[in-house]
C-alpha cells in the first residue's frame, strides 16, 4: 500500500511539474496586453466584476478574470480579435465592441461604466434580479435575491427547491442527508452546533445557495449525501460594516439568541469579527417497547417511559482576518473558538414481564452535566499566479475538540427493592491536522483544469470511568487515522452542451485500540472515486442533466469507539470497531424548463450500507449499535417548481417519491426488504401585502418509509409568519410559529432480528419566534474558512443521546 500511495504521489508531483512547464512556455510568447478600469454609475470604481474575453469569430471564452480592488482589468493574449463581456450581480450585463490586439502591442480599453439593472415604466420602477433558480453541469444555483432577509438563513432553507427541515433541525436535499458548506468550505459539527450557527446565520448576508446533488471529485470522496454550499454576499467598502441580531422564542420553555457581526475594511486588510450566542431550553421524551426473542420461542416484553428536559448554551466567536499581500496574493487567518454547555435530566420507569407472567419494574434517573469546547484555526494562501485565472491556494487547518460528560444515576429497582446509584465519567478529544492545496490552470475555449491533495491526520481519545457503592472501572479507546487524498477534473462550458469529468484516489490508514480486554484493529485501503457532470441545453427554455459519481462513508470517530454510552437502565449505546465503511454509485438525471420546473430520477447503490441495529448484552438489556448490511440501493423521482407566480406571490414547491431495498444479516438472521413507496413533499408560499410587509405559509409531509432497518410513520406540519422591514429595509422583524397544529411527530419501528423496537419521540415542535435584524455600513465579508480538516470534524461530532 505504502508503494501505491507513493505512486500516487508521484503522478501529482509529475502532473503539476507539467502545469508548470506550460507557464514558462507560454512566457515565452510575444503576447499583447489588453488593460481598462470598470466604474460604475456614479463613476466610482466597482471592484471585483467578472471580465471574460472572447474571441469575435466564436464567441468562445479565452481568459477570464477579476477586476482588482480599483476597478483595474489587465489581460496578456496572442495577437487576434477579440471582445469583452462585463458581468457583475446588479448589473446589466456588458459587452465591449469588437477591437484587434497586435503582438507585443498594448491595448487601453479606458473606463467601462457599468449601470444597475433599472427600468423604468411610466412611474414604476421593475429591478430585474438574478434568475431564482439556474441549472448547472453539476449543481442548482438559487439565488435568494432579498428572500428572508433577516431571518435565520435555517428558517429559509425549507422554501429551497427540494430541500427539508424537519421541526427537530434535521435537513435533506431530495431526501439525502446533506452536508453545510460556506463559500466552497465545510463547516462540518456537531448537530447540534451545526443548528445554532444556521440559526445565527442572517439570510439578509446571503447572496445565494448551491444545491449539490452528486458532489464531483473536487470535494472531499467523504460522505454519500448531498452538499449544500452557501455563498455570502462580499463586502467591498472600506471602513466599518456591520450587523446585529437579537431573537426569543416560546414553546414549553424559553429560547433566546443574539449576535454581531463587525468588518473593518482598510486598503491592505480586511479584519472581521463575530460573536453569536444562543440559549435553548427543550424536552425529548421517548417511549420504547422492546421484544426479545429467545430460545425455546419465548419472548420477553420490556417497556421504558423516558422523559427528559435539556438545557443548552452556545457561544461561538470568531476572528477572521485578511491580508493582502500584493494585487495577486492574499494570506487568510482565522481562529474560532466555541463553547459549549447541555444539561440533561431525565427520569424513566421500566416495566419488564416475560411472556403473560408480570416481572420486575424499576426506575431510572439520570442527571448529565455536559461541557464541549472546540477550536477551530488555519492559515489560507491564496496567490493568482498571472491575469488568465492560474492560482494556487495553500490551507493549513488544525481543529480540536472536547466532550466533557458526567453523569449521576439512579436505579431503583421495585422488586425485590434496591437503590444503586453510580456516576460516570466520559472524556472525548479530538484533534485534527490538514494540509490541502489547489492548482486551477484555465484552458482555451472555456475549459479549465483543477488539480490539488490533501493530507490530515487524525488522533482520537476517549475515556470511560464508572463507579457504583461496590465497584469501579476505567476503559480507554484510542484511535488515530490519516488519509491522504490527490484529485484532478476537467471543466468545459459551450453554448449547448457543459461538462465535468473528475477523478480522486483517497488512501486511508487508521488503527484503533481499546485498553480494557486489550484488543486492536487495523485498516488501510485505496481507492479512486470517478465523478461525470454532464449539461445539455436542448433550447433557451429546455435543458437535460446528467450526473454519476462513486463516494465513501467513513464511520463517524463516535462510532468505532466501542465504549457504553446510557440511555437507562436497560438501554444503552455504543459504537462498533468492526464497522466498515460504506461505498456508494450514485446517479441522476434532471430536466429542466425555464429554471422554474425541475423533474428528475435519482438512483443509488450503497454497499455495506449503515443501518443501525439492537442487540441482547444482558438480561433484560439492550445495546444499540451501528453495522453494516450488505448492500442497499435506493430510487427516487422528483419534481420541484420554484416560480415568482405574481408579482406579489412567490411558490417553491417539491416532491418526490422514492423505495429503497436492502439486503443484511442481524443477530444471525437474515433480513431482506424491497422497501415500500414513500411520498413526501413540501410547499412554500411568500405573499407581500405591502412592499415592506410579507406573509410565509410552509407547509411539509413525509409519508411511511422504510430504510433498512426502521419503518418510519407518516407526519405533516404547518408553519406561518409574518416579516415587516424599516429603516430603509436596514432591518427587519420577523415572527414565526412552527407546527401549528402540533402534528409533527417521530414515531418508527426497528427491526433487527430476534429484537423488535417500537420508538415513540416527541418533541418541543409547537413555538413561536421572533427575530430582529438590523444591518449598518454594508454587507459582511468572510475571513478564512476552515477547509482542510472539515470532513474529520463531522466525524468526530458527538450525538446527543
Amino acid at each position: 500500500m505504502r508503494t501505491v500511495s507513493t505512486k500516487f504521489y508521484l503522478l501529482f508531483f509529475l502532473s503539476f511539474c507539467l502545469s508548470i512547464i506550460s507557464m514558462a512556455v507560454n512566457a515565452q510568447q510575444k503576447n499583447g496586453v489588453v488593460t481598462g478600469d470598470v466604474i460604475d454609475e456614479n463613476r466610482s470604481m466597482l471592484p471585483f466584476v467578472q471580465v471574460s474575453l472572447k474571441k469575435v469569430q466564436d464567441s468562445s471564452r479565452v481568459k477570464v478574470v477579476l477586476a482588482d480592488i480599483s476597478g483595474h482589468f489587465l489581460f496578456e493574449v496572442p495577437a487576434g480579435k477579440y471582445f469583452i463581456e462585463f458581468k457583475m450581480m446588479g448589473y446589466t450585463t456588458l459587452k465591449s465592441k469588437p477591437f484587434a490586439v497586435s503582438e507585443a502591442q498594448s491595448h487601453a480599453l479606458g473606463a467601462i461604466s457599468l449601470h444597475p439593472i433599472t427600468t423604468e415604466l411610466a412611474t414604476v420602477t421593475i429591478s430585474a434580479p438574478l434568475p431564482f433558480v439556474e441549472r448547472k453541469a453539476d449543481k442548482l444555483v438559487v439565488n435568494l435575491n432579498g428572500m428572508g432577509a433577516g431571518a435565520p438563513i435555517l428558517d429559509v432553507m425549507n422554501q429551497l427547491p427540494g430541500v427539508t427541515v424537519t421541526p427537530d433541525d434535521r435537513i435533506s436535499l431530495n431526501g439525502k442527508s446533506v452536508q453545510i458548506y460556506v463559500d466552497g468550505k465545510a463547516t462540518t459539527l456537531s448537530a447540534e452546533a451545526l443548528s445554532g450557527m444556521l440559526k445565527g446565520m442572517s439570510s439578509s448576508a446571503i447572496q445565494k445557495v448551491e444545491l449539490i446533488a452528486q458532489p464531483s471529485a473536487k470535494y472531499d470522496a467523504a460522505g454519500n449525501g448531498a452538499i449544500i454550499n452557501i455563498i455570502r454576499k462580499r463586502n467591498y467598502s472600506a471602513g466599518l460594516n456591520g450587523n446585529a441580531y437579537a431573537g426569543g422564542g416560546k414553546g414549553t420553555f424559553g429560547k433566546a439568541n443574539g449576535g454581531i457581526n463587525l468588518n473593518y475594511k482598510g486598503k491592505s486588510y480586511n479584519v472581521l469579527l463575530n460573536m453569536d450566542y444562543n440559549y435553548n431550553k427543550y424536552f425529548n421524551d421517548s417511549y420504547i417497547v422492546s421484544m426479545l426473542s429467545t430460545a425455546g420461542s419465548s419472548v420477553r416484553r420490556s417497556v421504558s417511559d423516558i422523559q427528559s428536559t435539556r438545557t443548552s448554551a452556545n457561544y461561538t466567536p470568531n476572528l477572521g482576518a485578511d491580508f493582502y499581500l500584493s494585487k495577486r496574493t492574499t494570506l487568510s487567518a482565522s481562529i474560532r473558538p466555541g463553547f459549549q454547555s447541555l444539561t440533561r435530566d431525565a427520569f424513566s420507569k421500566i416495566s419488564l414481564n416475560a411472556g403473560e407472567n408480570p416481572g420486575s419494574g424499576s426506575e431510572f434517573v439520570n442527571i448529565v452535566g455536559i461541557k464541549a469546547n472546540n477550536l477551530s484555526s488555519g492559515l489560507r494562501l491564496q496567490h493568482q499566479l498571472d491575469t488568465a485565472g492560474r492560482e494556487l491556494t495553500i490551507d493549513l487547518d488544525y481543529y480540536r475538540s472536547g466532550n466533557y460528560n458526567d453523569q449521576d444515576n439512579r436505579n431503583i429497582v421495585l422488586s425485590p427493592f434496591s437503590d444503586l446509584p453510580s456516576t460516570v465519567s466520559q472524556d472525548r478529544v479530538f484533534d485534527v491536522y490538514a494540509i490541502k492545496t489547489d492548482y486551477t490552470h484555465p484552458l482555451k475555449n472555456g475549459s479549465q483544469f483543477e488539480m490539488g491533495m490533501k493530507t490530515s491526520y487524525v488522533n482520537s481519545g476517549n475515556t470511560n470511568f464508572y463507579k457504583d457503592l461496590s465497584s469501579q472501572q476505567t476503559d480507554v479507546f484510542n484511535y488515530k487515522e490519516l488519509i491522504s487524498a490527490l484529485y484532478l477534473t476537467y471543466d468545459h462550458t459551450g453554448k449547448k452542451l457543459s461538462y465535468q469529468l473528475g477523478i480522486r484516489g483517497e488512501y486511508t490508514h487508521g488503527q484503533g485500540e481499546q485498553q480494557f480486554g486489550a484488543s486492536s484493529f487495523t485498516r488501510h485501503y485505496l481507492q479512486p472515486f470517478p465523478s461525470l457532470h454532464l449539461d445539455y441545453k436542448l433550447n433557451p427554455s429546455n435543458s437535460l442533466s446528467l450526473g454519476v459519481n462513486k463516494r465513501i462513508e467513513r464511520p463517524g470517530y463516535e462510532s468505532l469507539n466501542p465504549l457504553v454510552r446510557i440511555i437507562n437502565s436497560n438501554n444503552l449505546q455504543a459504537g462498533n470497531p468492526a464497522l466498515q465503511p460504506l461505498i456508494a454509485y450514485n446517479a441522476d438525471l434532471w430536466y429542466g424548463y425555464k429554471n422554474a420546473l425541475f423533474l428528475g430520477v435519482t438512483y443509488s447503490y450503497a454497499k455495506d450500507d449503515f443501518t443501525s441495529i439492537t442487540v441482547p448484552t444482558g438480561e433484560d438489556i439492550l445495546t444499540t449499535l451501528p453495522g453494516n448490511a450488505d448492500y442497499s440501493s435506493y430510487v427516487t423521482l422528483q419534481a420541484m417548481y420554484g416560480k415568482q407566480v405574481l408579482p406579489w406571490w412567490y411558490t417553491s414547491t417539491s416532491a418526490n417519491l422514492s423505495k429503497r431495498s436492502f439486503k443484511g444479516e442481524f443477530n444471525g438472521m437474515i433480513l431482506q426488504s424491497d422497501g415500500i413507496a414513500s411520498l413526501s413533499a413540501t410547499s412554500y408560499h411568500s405573499f407581500s401585502i405591502t412592499k415592506r410587509f410579507s406573509l410565509m405559509l410552509l407547509f411539509n409531509y413525509r409519508g411511511k418509509s422504510m430504510e433498512r432497518t426502521i419503518t418510519t410513520q407518516p407526519f405533516a406540519y404547518l408553519t406561518a409568519g409574518i416579516r415587516q422591514q424599516f429603516l430603509n429595509k436596514r432591518a427587519s422583524v420577523q415572527l414565526n410559529v412552527m407546527d401549528i397544529f402540533k402534528s409533527y411527530k417521530n414515531f418508527y419501528q426497528q427491526n433487527s432480528g430476534s429484537v423488535q423496537q417500537t420508538w415513540q419521540n416527541t418533541f418541543e415542535t409547537r413555538m413561536a419566534k421572533l427575530n430582529l435584524s438590523y444591518s449598518f455600513g454594508g454587507t459582511i465579508k468572510n475571513g478564512k474558512k476552515n477547509n482542510g480538516a472539515e470532513e474529520e470534524k463531522k466525524r468526530s461530532a458527538v450525538n446527543e443521546n
